[in-house]
């Protein structure tokens, strides 16, 4: 089964993310992104990571920095979702080599839909300089 690492610091969204999850992909949940750091410094590889954008200690954008620079996490594809659109955040996200962007709400067959392509294609991320 495909490990799937959520960063989720709402505690009832992060409920809902893994029950849309749990069936089909091995699940870990973090609940923020200083812990995931931690976690995947500690030699962990999921095969996908969703995460939200903003977060208490390390958010979205760093956690994407932060995996860019690791050789042993760069080619992990990684979703990142927002409560808000942001066409700025957005962008950065995506040249830093997010796979997708979400904005809350979503519909739960679109997050498992962007997962299953994210775990399809997610080793083809291009990074833009």
């Amino acid at each position: 089964m495909r490990k799937v690492l959520l960063i989720e610091d709402d505690a009832l969204l992060c409920w809902l993310l893994e029950k849309i999850l749990k069936n089909q992909y091995e699940v870990v949940i973090m609940n923020d992104g200083m812990e995931a750091w931690s976690w995947l410094k500690e030699g962990n590889v999921p095969d996908l990571i969703v995460s939200d954008l903003k977060m208490p200690g390390l958010g979205g954008i760093q956690l994407l920095e932060n995996i860019n620079a690791s050789e042993a996490h760069k080619n992990i594809p990684l979703i990142i979702h927002s409560g808000y659109e942001d066409a700025i955040k957005r962008k950065q996200c995506l040249d830093l080599g997010a796979f997708a962007y979400l904005v809350k709400p979503f519909e739960p067959e679109f997050l498992v839909a962007e997962v299953e392509r994210a775990l399809k294609f997610g080793n083809e991320r291009i990074l833009v300089k």
